[in-house]
């Protein structure tokens, strides 16, 4: 049974700083309450979220969609609870890591977005990020931000994407971010659904008990998961009902048993 359903954002549920599809959020929100919190109904799994992305846009989606679960922020940086409003930041977050985050971010202010149309971005606690609307000159960073990060010595990890670059503490990751929250909700990834479409997401992807990602994801992410279902916010509702429907099934199979 698939207790509960996860969705990366940016790429699933929606394409990065473009507009949402409006029809298909809310028919997204209306799964969220058929799912409601675990235990809620058999048959709908419950909705989380875990997105590379800050926890005031995660919080905001989490509230528009209705969410009762807690849901992961940059890449598991931290766990939001909408029920409670509380945030709870990664373990692997010492006050050593943050000191070396802000370092980085420094470097982003000081020598690698100046002259561009690039950013940093702020709301980042867990992670460095800067992001940018030219996928060109995010290209032309990536190895000037490697090569800081082999310099500096700092045992992270940069993820870049066409629209930003994620400077990240190892330790923090979707997959262990996912194994932290499953813990603290007594699940295991075999109670699990995931969809993403970055190489962020394909360790926890390869864990989860059932897994998807839509058409526009990575070649070797699509090769890695269940099932390929088309893009946005559509292919999340395709891979709900197919949850669902699997979830009808098994408890048709265990009540025949009886």
């Amino acid at each position: 049974m698939t207790k509960l359903f996860i969705s990366d954002i940016d790429g699933c549920i929606s394409q990065p700083y473009q507009p949402m599809q409006a029809d298909g959020i809310a028919r997204l929100t209306a799964h969220a309450k058929q799912g409601g919190t675990l235990g809620h109904s058999a048959v709908y799994p419950a909705l989380s979220l875990c997105s590379g992305r800050p926890m005031p846009y995660v919080e905001c989606l989490t509230q528009a969609l209705g969410l009762q679960m807690p849901v992961l922020f940059e890449s598991g940086g931290g766990i939001f609870d909408p029920v409670n409003a509380r945030i709870t930041w990664s373990p692997h977050l010492t006050p050593d890591v943050v000191k070396q985050v802000r370092e980085v971010t420094r470097w982003f202010e000081t020598d690698c977005v100046s002259g561009t149309m690039m950013v940093v971005d702020y709301a980042k606690r867990a992670h460095a990020g800067i992001i940018g609307p030219d996928p060109d000159e995010i290209q032309a960073a990536i190895p000037r931000v490697e090569a800081f990060v082999r310099t500096a010595g700092l045992d992270f990890d940069v993820l870049p994407t066409h629209l930003s670059i994620d400077v990240v503490p190892k330790g923090i990751t979707k997959e262990t971010g996912m194994q932290w929250m499953l813990d603290m909700l007594s699940l295991s990834f075999d109670d699990v659904a995931y969809i993403g479409d970055s190489l962020g997401d394909l360790e926890a992807l390869k864990l989860a008990g059932r897994s998807f990602a839509p058409e526009n994801a990575k070649s070797v992410v699509k090769e890695a998961v269940d099932v390929v279902v088309p893009a946005e916010v559509e292919g999340v509702l395709i891979a709900i009902k197919m949850c669902i429907t699997r979830n009808q099934q098994t408890l048709e199979i265990e009540e025949l048993k009886y």
